[in-house]
């Protein structure tokens, strides 16, 4: 079920704007159940699953999740991000304490936990949004190692990462983001998915009047 939900996870990051809302109608619910499975890795898919849905949602809706399906969702996450079970293994406890700090720190201060990621001997790739960190995973669970070179030369990578044309020395930002910067940088990444989504729902209506 795990792999099903992060494949599923993978379809999200490119979903249109305007299904969106749809998603988050008949997924948050069932989504909030998961984060009290007995299997740690679904319960921590979940709970990216959550923090995606929020984060497409607010590109909509920038004031998303401060009604009361918002706090509700924050006193499930609270005790998974704090967890200190000793019956649960410590590895998995320091697992998912440290996903669903992150989660819990988005869904309530929209604040999206920044992973930088090297590419070549210098340069540095910055994952700031829940989107691409998760298209990041799923590449790297396929390319495996290869993902050490594509990033350099793979024209739909460097696409994906808004890393330029191959050749560029410059593949990511700064080596060092504020705060303030980091919130810039998400606004941004933001901006270019809706912008994505409106390029595929217009390609949508002209290939539904062609016909």
């Amino acid at each position: 079920m795990g792999q099903a939900l992060s494949a599923w996870c993978l379809l999200l990051t490119v979903t249109p704007g305007y299904a969106v809302n749809t998603h988050v109608k008949n997924h948050l619910g069932p989504l909030q159940d998961l984060l009290r499975s007995s299997d740690v890795n679904l319960r921590m898919m979940a709970g990216e699953a959550v923090a995606l849905l929020f984060e497409l949602a607010r590109d909509n809706d920038k004031d998303f999740g401060d009604e009361e399906n918002g706090e509700a969702l924050c006193e499930v996450l609270k005790p998974l991000a704090t967890d200190s079970a000793k019956h649960r293994a410590k590895k998995d406890r320091r697992e998912q304490r440290s996903c669903f700090r992150d989660v819990h720190r988005f869904v309530v201060d929209a604040e999206s936990p920044c992973e930088k990621v090297k590419v070549g001997k210098e340069n540095l790739l910055e994952l700031c949004s829940w989107s691409q960190r998760l298209q990041y995973d799923a590449l790297c669970a396929v390319l495996m190692t290869g993902m050490s070179a594509h990033p350099k030369a793979n024209p739909l990578l460097r696409d994906i990462f808004d890393l330029g044309a191959p050749g560029v020395d410059e593949y990511s930002h700064t080596k060092t983001l504020s705060r303030a910067q980091r919130r810039f940088v998400n606004a941004a990444a933001s901006k270019r998915r809706t912008k994505l989504r409106a390029k595929n729902r217009d390609k949508r209506a002209v290939n539904a009047n062609g016909f």
